[in-house]
């Protein structure tokens, strides 16, 4: 994911104009992150249904974590194939449409399972409830790059492949519906995330920890979805959304930074308070039972 930005920021900032071999190098660095998504994700699906017992209550915002490069790749795939020739352009947009085509279902499920867990289980814990924005990543990057990916499919297909002509607007056109239905589904999964954490302000206070940084990927993916509907359908009430997510995103770095600057200082960042509560709790529960058993009368048999 860390090189899909890296790769999404040459083309959007046309890097290529000054060597036109940084196209082929992205392009290079790009075929390498697909295989780093395809084999981590594969395999760490693999680990979990092989090596772990997990439940129902268990499932977290986090796991959506293990697909979602797949659609980052499916999307940077789409922005790099604007700017190379038409057969290598082809071949980056079928990989990309696969990509999309395992990434998507995988993710439709996951989240199947996280709101089954968040209307029957209660919400997470208070210093954790951050996390709850993270499915608004993934589930906005399938929107990108089926927008993504259906702009592109418009250009390359007519040129590479004529008997397919056709095809290109119809791509076209189910990457924005499918877009529209995403974003539709980024503002219920934003409101809940909201609704979350003013829900867990209400009864405690939520600490700054690590995973105040999981507001940063979410809301900048929500903002590349709002920003690409703007431009292909032409509204400007969502092209002023952007523009305030922007701002908004832009705040929260500039906050995620200084309070980790200052975390890391006192060595509060590198604390996971959940995880030492139920630390504390099982040591509780153990040292409990140790003083009913050794309460115990030790002459019964005799």
């Amino acid at each position: 994911m860390a090189l899909g930005t890296v790769l999404t920021g040459i083309s959007e900032f046309q890097i290529y104009e000054m060597n036109h071999a940084v196209v082929y190098i992205a392009w290079s660095i790009w075929w390498i992150s697909v295989v780093l998504a395809a084999a981590a994700s594969v395999l760490l699906i693999c680990l979990i249904v092989s090596r772990e017992t997990r439940s129902i209550e268990s499932v977290t915002g986090a796991w959506l974590l293990l697909v979602a490069p797949l659609a980052v790749c499916a999307s940077t795939g789409a922005s790099i194939a604007d700017y190379l020739p038409t057969d290598l352009a082809y071949i980056t947009l079928i990989v990309s449409y696969a990509l999309l085509g395992s990434g998507a279902p995988l993710t439709c499920c996951i989240l199947v399972l996280y709101v089954t867990r968040i209307t029957t289980f209660k919400l997470p814990p208070h210093d954790a409830i951050v996390t709850s924005f993270i499915p608004l990543g993934p589930a906005g990057q399938i929107g990108v790059a089926a927008l993504s990916l259906g702009r592109i499919a418009n250009a390359v297909l007519l040129d590479s492949t004529p008997q397919l002509d056709i095809l290109g607007p119809t791509m076209l056109g189910a990457g924005v519906l499918i877009a529209l239905m995403s974003w539709g589904f980024c503002v219920f999964l934003l409101t809940h995330a909201v609704f979350s954490v003013v829900y867990q302000r209400r009864s405690a206070v939520i600490p700054f920890n690590i995973s105040w940084w999981s507001l940063t990927f979410p809301i900048g993916v929500f903002g590349s979805l709002t920003a690409g509907l703007g431009e292909v359908l032409d509204m400007r009430y969502l092209q002023v959304n952007f523009m305030v997510m922007v701002v908004l995103l832009l705040v929260l770095w500039m906050f995620n930074m200084v309070r980790t600057i200052a975390g890391a200082w006192t060595g509060s960042i590198f604390g996971i308070p959940s995880l030492a509560n139920k630390e504390d709790a099982t040591k509780e529960s153990t040292s409990s039972a140790v003083t009913i058993c050794d309460s115990r009368p030790t002459d019964r048999y005799v």
